[in-house]
């Protein structure tokens, strides 16, 4: 018992460390908006495209910190996604990209990396997902409510 509350009290005292992305793998599209595969995730470049979301996917727009102005588009398993009081998502993540059809990324940092969101921070990194997406009357994708994240 004794070990481990040394252990605790050594981890927050020491200063936080910056979070560092891997860079993409060579040949790889880096620009903002874009997946790697250079498609284009903007909601206002692809919302009147018809995505192809499975069952148990919803479509999320997720803020990066270097478009402020826009909302990439994701698909996300919404077991991982709170329900409206912020509760009950599971620990974890799966997504798949909207732009080039890659599926089955099961961490958030690998899925980040691969649509080209800016990471700054570590922790919390799924708060970046910041809307749910839905279609309006016209049939385009809007931005929709809020995403609840709770602690």
């Amino acid at each position: 018992e004794e070990e481990e509350e040394e252990e605790e009290g050594s981890e927050s005292s020491s200063p936080p460390v910056p979070y560092q992305m891997k860079p993409p793998p060579e040949g790889c599209c880096t620009t903002d908006g874009f997946c790697q595969a250079g498609k284009d995730l903007r909601l206002v470049s692809i919302s009147n495209e018809h995505i192809e979301v499975p069952s148990g996917f919803l479509l999320v727009g997720a803020k990066s910190p270097n478009l402020p102005d826009h909302l990439l588009v994701c698909a996300v398993d919404k077991r991982f996604l709170p329900d409206d009081n912020g509760r009950n998502a599971l620990l974890g993540f799966s997504g798949n990209c909207v732009g080039c059809g890659k599926k089955g990324f099961c961490y958030f940092t690998e899925f980040s990396n691969h649509i080209n969101l800016k990471l700054t921070t570590q922790p919390k990194k799924q708060k970046h997902l910041k809307y749910y997406l839905v279609r309006n009357a016209q049939g385009a994708l809007t931005k929709g409510s809020v995403i609840c994240w709770k602690g």
